[in-house]
């Protein structure tokens, strides 16, 4: 067909109703696709509706980081598995993780894979998707030993507690009874509020036993909360120096909870942010006890936090 007889033939289709209705179409259904119009909608990391796939992820995310293999975020998984649901959870995953750095591939390198550069989402709209396209500074090691540890809620989870909703600006990792925490960074202990003397659930506690650490790190500011944690457990006090993988504290059940663990939330330069991707998995003593503690025994009351579970 010459190109005459071509520009007449587009003349025709885009004068015509169903023409731009079918150019319309071309345009939206991509940026549909992305959104996931009909289900999710990945927004700046947050995954609305993430309920609908809150236990695969848990599992898959569980089983990677307990061991040592690095952490990928529900909403890269969500942004390939929306595209074609007959991906598993596990393989997406697998092909997302960088296995020498542990860590989130660049969202171009993925693309790059066969499983993947057919679809949509890896053609244009890719690079204003919103997903990561470069390797992240891990500044942090891990609040817990990973290995004896289950994930109950993941950062931004939409969900349930003693019948109310809420979305978690955090993680929960449920673990024993006196399992110990560290601290993540080097820092400074901002606040410590140790208001339970016993290890009981408290619906109207909020965090239970916390503490706050506050840690700069090329000039960015981080603050950590560990919350829930057992009662005279605390190894710091208000104004302590800590030293990252020093024990500051141990798990417990304190305040609105439902059982053991450790509610691990971050904050950048007053941001709320998602903890766990800033945790380097490539240190070999990821899951191994850390610095034993040095002060026992502390237990300060200065005052309640923000409530978290």
């Amino acid at each position: 067909m010459n190109n005459k007889k071509k520009n007449k033939i587009l003349k025709i289709v885009l004068s015509s109703s169903t023409g731009l209705i079918i150019m319309a179409m071309i345009i939206i259904i991509p940026v549909l696709m992305i959104l996931d119009f009909f289900g999710a909608n990945i927004t700046n990391g947050y995954v609305e509706n993430n309920s609908d796939y809150a236990d695969m992820y848990k599992e898959v995310v569980r089983k990677n980081i307990k061991a040592g293999n690095g952490y990928v975020s529900l909403s890269r998984i969500l942004y390939f598995y929306l595209e074609n649901d007959q991906l598993t959870f596990d393989q997406i995953y697998t092909d997302n993780l960088d296995s020498e750095l542990k860590q989130e591939k660049p969202i171009s390198e993925v693309c790059e894979l066969n499983r993947y550069k057919i679809y949509s989402v890896c053609n244009s709209e890719m690079l204003n998707s919103g997903q990561i396209n470069e390797i992240q500074n891990k500044p942090f090691s891990p609040p817990l030993d990973f290995n004896n540890m289950s994930v109950t809620s993941f950062f931004m989870e939409e969900r349930i507690v003693y019948g109310n909703a809420d979305v978690h600006a955090a993680w929960d990792f449920a673990s024993n009874e006196q399992t110990p925490v560290y601290s993540v960074c080097d820092g400074t202990v901002e606040s410590v509020s140790f208001r339970y003397s016993e290890n009981i659930i408290d619906k109207n506690g909020g965090g239970g036993n916390q503490i706050t650490i506050s840690c700069d790190i090329d000039d960015i500011n981080y603050k950590v909360v560990y919350a829930h944690l057992y009662p005279n457990s605390a190894t710091v006090k208000e104004g302590d120096m800590v030293t990252q993988k020093q024990q500051i504290a141990g798990v417990g059940t304190t305040g609105y909870s439902t059982g053991n663990h450790l509610h691990f939330q971050v904050t950048k330069d007053g941001s709320t942010v998602d903890g766990l991707s800033l945790i380097d998995f490539t240190n070999d003593e990821s899951n191994n006890p850390y610095t034993i503690p040095t002060n026992p025994n502390y237990g300060l009351d200065n005052g309640l936090i923000t409530p978290y579970r």
